[in-house]
């Protein structure tokens, strides 16, 4: 279920069999979320807009999982990023969209890990930010300590978790768990067509 928009149902009955319309789906909204990197500075979906977004989050024993699955979807997209030590990686170009006409700029496709540490006492951040910092001084990792991410999208504990971002800032696909090869695909058709929709 898209847990990002709210739909209304039916007709409701009013009085003695009169009807009132049906009311209209929300518009779905950019997603306001606001976490901290391991370098302890704010990490602000805002600032990403024009690019989509692939976030893949994961609580601490699917952290493996996440990061596997983060390098594959990195590539997918920056292939000259294969088998290059992190910090090159990150810089790699991502592939162009087919049938652009001249000027038009195919989107970005920026890939975030994002640790899903629980409700960690403020006291005991900066101790875990460090570590994470070492252990990935190359990659920008996002921290969630308040469940945010859990309570916006669900959360398959020991898995991947993943959702993707389109250039508006809006959440368009999610999946928890484990991705198989027809998730798989289905994930990388959604991304090519929010690129497409967001070519300028």
């Amino acid at each position: 279920m898209k847990q990002w928009m709210a739909f209304a149902a039916g007709l409701c009955i009013v009085g003695l069999g009169a009807t009132q319309p049906p009311a209209v789906a929300a518009e779905p909204k950019p997603l306001e979320l606001i976490l901290e990197d391991q370098f302890e500075r704010k990490a602000n979906l805002t600032d990403l807009r024009g690019q989509v977004v692939i976030l893949v989050f994961g609580d601490r024993r699917g952290m493996d999982a996440c990061r596997t699955l983060g390098e594959q979807l990195h590539v997918c997209w920056h292939p000259t990023a294969k088998g290059q030590p992190p910090a090159k990686a990150q810089t790699a170009p991502v592939v162009p969209l087919e049938g652009l006409k001249p000027g038009q700029v195919a989107p970005n496709v920026v890939v975030i890990p994002v640790a899903c540490c629980g409700k960690v006492p403020t006291a005991l951040r900066g101790t875990i930010s460090r570590q994470i910092a070492k252990g990935c001084p190359d990659v920008v990792v996002w921290l969630d300590y308040t469940d945010t991410m859990k309570n916006l999208f669900g959360l398959s504990s020991g898995e991947t978790n993943v959702v993707v971002i389109d250039t508006q800032g809006i959440a368009r696909w999610k999946f928890n768990g484990t991705i198989d090869q027809t998730n798989m695909d289905k994930l990388v058709q959604t991304v090519q067509t929010l690129r497409r929709e967001g070519v300028k």
